[in-house]
């Protein structure tokens, strides 16, 4: 009895010693990945600041057609605002030979969150700004903000991703050959991608304090930070983006402001001059 309780344990230690030493290789195999990789994808952020081409900015005006968005007190609806500010901003961005800037749509046609996403999905964008207006049930709420997409929702579509072996996507020339190379690697390719988020993020994050910092000059802001959630139009793997809430239209006095021209000159100008900012000030910290 004694010895067949002893072999029992002995059976048991040896599959433990087997199993420590298994995760330790899977372990130090998972930190030579990060280090071979995180220069690559680290290199992202440079990239996009040190590239010799124009920065493509593909701006997403809200809504639209047979979707109106929120809709004020007066009748005032979202697409209309959300439209007349992203060609305001693609206009100054077009004049500035940094940027070449896109829209999703110019004029008041209904464009569904796939179509908008499939922009990102096939082009090599550096950045996509979506323009919206807010609302609340509360009509004394106001102020801008600015919203990044959520860890939860962004790991559920690298996910999804990895899952989906047919959907073809446009990534950097780097993690296009790591992929390349590594094509039943799924741990590696889930770990490109999360360093590539955690870019993506940082990049976010910093642009949204340059916008901010512009905003507090000009229009009342709601919150100082970034707000995190799980929006479709931010969820594209391959791309940086952010939304931002212009204003509120069920706010009596934000509602009137956004209808002015004035107004809308102020919101482009300062998402204009905060990129501006941005990218010339990284790529000279990065020189």
């Amino acid at each position: 009895m004694f010895f067949y309780c002893s072999y029992k344990w002995i059976i048991l230690a040896f599959l433990l010693i087997s199993f420590q030493a298994k995760f330790k290789k899977h372990i130090e195999k998972k930190n030579i990945n990060k280090i071979i990789f995180i220069k690559n994808i680290n290199h992202y952020q440079k990239k996009i600041i040190e590239q010799k081409n124009k920065f493509t900015i593909l701006i997403d005006p809200g809504h639209g057609g047979k979707d109106p968005g929120s809709i004020g007190h007066t009748g005032l609806q979202e697409k209309e605002i959300t439209l007349k500010i992203a060609i305001r901003l693609k206009k100054l961005l077009d004049n500035n030979k940094l940027f070449q800037a896109v829209l999703t749509r110019n004029n008041d046609s209904y464009l569904s969150l796939k179509k908008r996403r499939n922009f990102l999905k096939y082009r090599n964008v550096n950045l996509l700004v979506s323009i919206h207006v807010d609302s609340s049930q509360q009509p004394y709420v106001s102020g801008t903000s600015i919203w990044i997409i959520s860890n939860n929702r962004m790991h559920r579509e690298i996910n999804n991703f990895i899952k989906n072996t047919k959907e073809k996507i446009y990534f950097s020339k780097n993690i296009k050959d790591a992929f390349k190379n590594n094509q039943n690697n799924i741990y590696l390719k889930k770990t490109i991608l999360d360093l590539q988020l955690h870019s993506f993020q940082a990049i976010e994050i910093d642009l949204s304090r340059y916008i901010f910092q512009e905003f507090k000059k000009v229009v009342k802001i709601k919150k100082i930070q970034p707000n995190y959630a799980s929006l479709s139009i931010l969820s594209s793997i391959n791309t940086p983006s952010i939304l931002i809430e212009t204003g509120f239209i069920t706010n009596f006095e934000e509602e009137r402001k956004l209808r002015t021209i004035s107004y809308q000159k102020k919101v482009a100008n300062a998402i204009y001059i905060a990129l501006k900012n941005y990218f010339q000030n990284k790529s000279t910290s990065n020189a």
